[in-house]
């Protein structure tokens, strides 16, 4: 979304991951300013997640994001994802461990295209599209068991009209298979 400023295309970015992700917790992101160019947003600690088999896994999100003008609407500015780490892994009661995770972090590892791990598949980086943080909260509703914190069409809003700003913003599009 177009904000008039850096701070406001800053916190605007912070809201939409926050809504997000409240759909499965009702923890509070951590957001700060890491660098004068670089704002991190994280789970610190991961949050715990209730699922319908009882199991308590834990959910780890970091993004790493500037503020740049946008090139598209004169004299606004919008975020960009620099890096970003998705995890969904065992609970303390569980044994821990990762059950999967997508990480795109281009700046810090010879792997620096988009990819997934699989915790039974140790140090394999499957190769993916871009993935955004609505996808992956899908995927642990549908695929996990994860208990959403509200009603079916509430988080189902949430999460469609969130995929839909970002893929309208993003400039660094997501391949939707075939």
């Amino acid at each position: 979304m177009g904000a008039k400023n850096e701070q406001e295309a800053a916190d605007n970015f912070v809201g939409f991951l926050q809504e997000t992700v409240s759909c499965v917790t009702d923890e509070r992101l951590s957001a700060f300013k890491q660098s004068k160019k670089l704002y991190k947003v994280w789970t610190h600690p991961p949050f715990e997640l209730s699922t319908r088999s009882g199991a308590k896994p834990l959910l780890s999100v970091t993004q790493v994001f500037s503020v740049v003008s946008d090139p598209a609407v004169e004299r606004t500015f919008k975020a960009k994802t620099r890096e970003y780490s998705y995890r969904l892994t065992k609970g303390a009661r569980d044994g821990h461990g990762e059950i999967a995770s997508y990480h795109w972090h281009p700046n810090e590892f010879e792997v620096r295209y988009p990819h997934l791990h699989v915790g039974k598949v140790p140090r394999v980086h499957f190769p993916t599209s871009r993935v955004c943080l609505e996808d992956f909260v899908l995927m642990l509703i549908k695929y996990y068991g994860v208990k959403p914190t509200m009603k079916d069409q509430q988080w189902k809003d949430i999460l469609a009209r969130n995929k839909a700003a970002f893929e309208k913003w993003a400039t660094w599009k997501i391949q939707h298979p075939v």
